[in-house]
């Protein structure tokens, strides 16, 4: 089930700054405080795909789990011990992707989290989410959203 970022930080200091203008006399506002949202929380059981197949669900969590850590096709295939054929037939019967498309969909995902939510450079982003270098993840990214990891940092 996923919920919503309520943003406790802001709300907080917020609420700070509203009792020391409270406290220096200035007059209760009349209207409430509004706070953005930070967002939505995607929370395990939410992103799990569900699918008839046994072995794609197994190897869909199997990419879940370890996709930050430098997954490989080949890791999932070991994991299971089916052959890659098989496993890229399941996929792309299934979910119309292959199994690479959804370890990197995965590490997008992180990315775009850690790119939105924290101060990381890059170089640290691509080390938590699996790329082996920035120029990587750079291409990649670009490729996938049309737009470089620090252009999607200003715009959020």
């Amino acid at each position: 089930m996923s919920s919503i970022d309520l943003n406790a930080p802001s709300i907080g200091y917020e609420a700070a700054a509203l009792l020391d203008r409270l406290m220096s006399g200035a007059p209760a506002p009349h209207e409430p405080i509004l706070i953005e949202p930070a967002g939505v929380v995607a929370r395990r059981s939410t992103d799990i795909t569900a699918v008839n197949d046994a072995e794609l669900a197994e190897a869909l969590s199997f990419i879940r789990r370890n996709a930050l850590a430098g997954l490989t096709v080949q890791d999932v295939t070991m994991h299971l011990c089916i052959s890659r054929a098989t496993l890229e037939r399941r996929f792309a019967r299934e979910l119309g992707r292959t199994p690479k498309e959804e370890i990197l969909r995965v590490q997008l995902d992180q990315v775009k989290r850690l790119l939105e939510q924290s101060d990381h450079p890059l170089y640290e982003i691509a080390g938590l989410t699996g790329f082996k270098t920035v120029s990587h993840l750079s291409v990649v990214f670009k490729r996938v959203f049309r737009c470089s990891p620090s252009e999607y940092r200003e715009q959020r």
